[in-house]
């Protein structure tokens, strides 16, 4: 079992537990829990670009999958990667207390950031993943982001 050592590596594994997903290599998970700032110009923004398409290709297949109509397939895509339902699915699971956020923002995780950082830990599995659709697929369930039941 691993020990976190650092207070990265406890971050890093509580993300992991959050989102039932053990990472084969961390760099891509601290990648998608950075904000960005003036160190990390970037931060998550690549990996939250890659997580938005998946999230939305995720869900696309799985509405197609339950012979749903096109009109509750766009409905179900619109609701669950909507910037404010990825925000409030990141706070409610408890990720916020895994970012590595902007200091100059006292270190406050507001909701734009806390979505872009959602989509970016599901952009980082798929990836970790070797684009296992499955694999990104239960990552998302553990988020709340999947197909309503």
């Amino acid at each position: 079992m691993f020990h976190p050592i650092s207070f990265e590596d406890e971050k890093l594994a509580k993300a992991e537990e959050i989102i039932c997903y053990q990472f084969t290599n961390q760099l891509g998970l601290r990648e998608a829990l950075q904000l960005a700032d003036s160190i990390h110009q970037n931060g998550n923004k690549d990996l939250a670009l890659l997580g938005d398409t998946v999230i939305e290709l995720i869900l696309v297949k799985e509405g197609l999958r339950r012979h749903a109509t096109r009109g509750q397939i766009n409905n179900v895509v619109s609701e669950k990667s909507c910037n404010a339902y990825l925000a409030q699915r990141g706070f409610s699971t408890g990720l916020a207390e895994c970012v590595f956020a902007n200091r100059s923002q006292g270190n406050r995780i507001f909701p734009g950031p806390m979505a872009s950082t959602v989509e970016a830990i599901v952009g980082a599995v798929f990836n970790d993943s070797k684009e296992e659709t499955a694999v990104v697929k239960g990552v998302m369930e553990a988020l709340g982001v999947s197909w309503p039941e």
